[in-house]
């Protein structure tokens, strides 16, 4: 177990919060429509001419302030700028966490994905400024750098699960800037990003009982509603990445009327995370990589796969079929409904037969 503390002025986020965060492997993430069946895509070598591996692991990384200076808990726009571009240099693509969630991936060829989060809905992670008569996202903000990002790099729709708090002091909840909160959350809910809850104010899930525990799933996803009226909000992070006395409560339970039910939980790192079609996936423990220029930041495990490249997950291009090492076939879970299991026999690195099972 690693300690660490979160020091945050006023201005930017939150305020001092205890997290202990544990450097193992585990965890993964909702799920998003589907329409019409994707034409298969042949099976491509990914990096190093590896061939298709989708047993392998993924990346779900994990942002919370975004601005200046580095820090611990906090990463630079230019710095969030570097992530997005090593990530999009090493083969990386980007993936709903409903996607993973639901083994729904729509992931190229080769291509291995990844989820981007941000907690806290701070600020730096989306800003309106003023231009005139115009109103602009600030260009240095998570949301205005991943837009950009998009511009410049077409191949690569990024996306990322915001996990907001809605009940704690004005000028910091819900992104700060109270005039603006309903035209925020609205703009990620119409473009492809999700809104996922952080807890109604951040409670220590330990340290309430069973109708507390409901009370704050249940509020936060009502007043993320009244912005943004019918929205599924269908992920949580866990407050310090601490569970519940009552863990199915955390996403299943009611409170005053209001139901909620979540399809995922996220912890609060530190490793990469199990495919989703691993025996013994489990959505609701998904661990995630702490942003940073650390032993064990998205860097780092970059680095690791490229060395260790049979670890990483490899998409065989195709949302229809899974495809495995034949050796590694016993370790597949339940697959969603129509998708087909295929494993391989390597040959080296080139050549390799496919076999249904």
């Amino acid at each position: 177990m690693h300690s660490k503390r979160w020091a945050v002025s006023g201005m930017v986020c939150l305020a001092i919060l205890a997290f202990s965060l544990p450097h193992g492997f585990a965890g993964a993430g909702p799920s998003a429509k589907t329409g019409s069946k994707p034409a298969p895509v042949p099976a491509a070598a990914g990096p190093a001419g590896v061939r298709p591996n989708e047993l392998g692991r993924l990346l779900i990384l994990e942002y919370h302030l975004i601005g200046a200076p580095e820090a611990e808990w906090r990463r630079t726009p230019a710095n969030f700028r570097k992530d997005l571009q090593l990530l999009y240099d090493s083969g990386y693509y980007p993936a709903p966490l409903a996607d993973v969630v639901s083994g729904r991936l729509k992931v190229p060829a080769g291509k291995t994905p990844f989820v981007l989060t941000f907690d806290d809905s701070s600020q730096g992670q989306f800003r309106y400024l003023q231009e005139g008569e115009r109103l602009v996202i600030d260009p240095q903000s998570a949301v205005g750098i991943m837009e950009q990002f998009k511009k410049e790099h077409p191949d690569f729709p990024l996306t990322a699960t915001f996990y907001v708090l809605p009940a704690i002091p004005p000028k910091l909840r819900l992104f700060g800037q109270e005039e603006h909160i309903g035209r925020k959350l609205q703009y990620l809910a119409e473009h492809g990003y999700e809104i996922g809850s952080h807890t109604y104010w951040h409670q220590n899930l330990s340290k309430t009982d069973d109708l507390g525990v409901q009370k704050q799933m249940a509020l936060a996803n009502q007043a993320i509603q009244s912005y943004v009226p019918g929205y599924p909000v269908q992920s949580l992070s866990l407050p310090f990445g601490v569970h519940a006395r009552n863990q199915v409560l955390e996403h299943d339970g009611e409170y005053q009327g209001i139901r909620y039910h979540y399809t995922s939980i996220v912890l609060v790192g530190s490793g990469p995370a199990p495919s989703p079609y691993a025996a013994g996936f489990n959505p609701y423990r998904l661990e995630r990589i702490q942003a940073g220029d650390t032993a064990w930041g998205p860097g780092a495990y970059v680095e690791r796969f490229r060395k260790n490249p049979a670890l990483r997950f490899i998409s065989d291009g195709d949302p229809a079929t899974v495809t495995v090492p034949r050796a590694e076939a016993a370790k597949v879970g339940k697959l969603p409904p129509g998708m087909k299991l295929r494993r391989s026999i390597e040959s080296g690195t080139g050549g390799r037969r496919e076999l249904g099972l």
